[in-house]
């Protein structure tokens, strides 16, 4: 296959803040953000550059330590879902352009200049999950059934080279929260009126299980699922942000956090940045933000409602923006304790978005 072009699609603005690093890509006509992962110390985004004939090109962009970037455009290919390999090293599911049919490849980003051109797959719609062994791992849930089982998409490696995809339907109970640690694949599912824990395989084989009760029917984010060592849940109602610590017996032991006074709507994966430490992202009626915790402490929050910008709701600071109303696009793992953010402003039909800010946040 082609290697990737160098282009250059953005004005970079860099600022340095108190909070870290802010990068400011501004387009010349549109963009569209899709997603970002961690490429090493530095953040991979893709995403979609559009043309003034309103065409528009798949690109992928590094944003380094330093705010400094690097744009490169995909030969052919669109709706990008970016994923890593079990060598750690970055790889994209695209379609490429047919005129009959619709099917997706998975191919390294860069690199691939011994890569002959897969053959193309339906498209398997679901969130990458990590890795686990020799597998990367993509999990989807069908929220619009009550019967169907949950999904498991393995891809399998063997000498930094994909040599095949398992889907796999996943045994009942559904609609699991799913962990990845230490190549343990964990999965976590409310059954009747207890928790059950399980350890699967990448081809969705039980290795062992657990049940344990708790006063929650409802979990947002799994932080930590283990078997031998205390397990984390965060759950947040009516505002109130908690987390369950359970033993390795199955007792629970709950922890308050913080009360925002705004219910969520959501709440995304938690991005681990060291060693017992997540980012959670979250959004509500009146703002979003995400959240640090190391084991069941708090050690950040930031939240946009009323303010220019984030307030750290733990120290009252305020990390202005250039743009009031933003969109939290993704985050993802930098280094050691470091993590980026990605915004893009929120606009309606009317109006073009041709700007991207990326905060490089580093609590070392």
């Amino acid at each position: 296959m082609e290697l990737l072009r160098k282009v250059n699609p953005f004005q970079t603005n860099i600022e340095k803040t108190k909070f870290g690093i802010l990068t400011t890509l501004n387009a010349k006509t549109e963009l569209s953000a899709k997603n970002s992962i961690s490429h090493g110390s530095k953040s991979l985004l893709a995403n979609y550059i559009y043309k003034k004939d309103e065409t528009y090109n798949l690109v992928y962009t590094i944003i380094d330590k330093d705010g400094k970037e690097q744009s490169f455009v995909e030969n052919d290919g669109i709706l990008p879902t970016l994923f890593l390999s079990p060598d750690q090293e970055n790889h994209v599911s695209v379609v490429p352009y047919h005129p009959d049919k619709e099917l997706e490849i998975c191919i390294p980003v860069f690199n691939r200049e011994n890569i002959k051109p897969p053959k193309g797959n339906r498209p398997f719609t679901a969130d990458f999950i990590g890795t686990s062994n020799q597998f990367s791992i993509f999990y989807d849930v069908d929220f619009w059934s009550d019967k169907k089982p949950d999904k498991l998409l393995a891809i399998e490696f063997k000498n930094g080279l994909i040599k095949k995809k398992h889907n796999i339907k996943v045994p009942l109970p559904r609609n699991n929260k799913v962990f990845i640690s230490n190549n343990e694949l964990h999965l976590l599912s409310k059954e009747n009126n207890n928790w059950l824990h399980r350890q699967i395989d990448e081809k969705g084989n039980e290795i062992k299980q657990r049940q344990f009760e708790t006063n929650q029917s409802f979990y947002r984010e799994i932080l930590y699922l283990s078997f031998n060592k205390n397990s984390f849940l965060l759950n947040e109602e009516d505002g109130k942000i908690t987390i369950d610590k359970i033993d390795a017996q199955g007792n629970c032991n709950s922890i308050d956090l913080f009360d925002i006074g705004d219910p969520f709507y959501n709440t995304w994966r938690p991005v681990k940045i060291a060693k017992d430490t997540f980012v959670t992202m979250f959004n509500g009626e009146f703002g979003n933000g995400w959240l640090t915790t190391k084991d069941d402490q708090l050690l950040e929050i930031f939240y946009s409602k009323g303010d220019n910008g984030y307030k750290n709701l733990l120290t009252n600071e305020v990390f202005e923006m250039p743009i009031k109303d933003l969109i939290i696009s993704s985050i993802n793992s930098t280094s050691e304790n470091a993590y980026s953010v990605v915004f893009y402003p929120r606009t309606d039909d009317s109006i073009k978005n041709d700007k991207l800010f990326i905060l490089g946040r580093d609590l070392n």
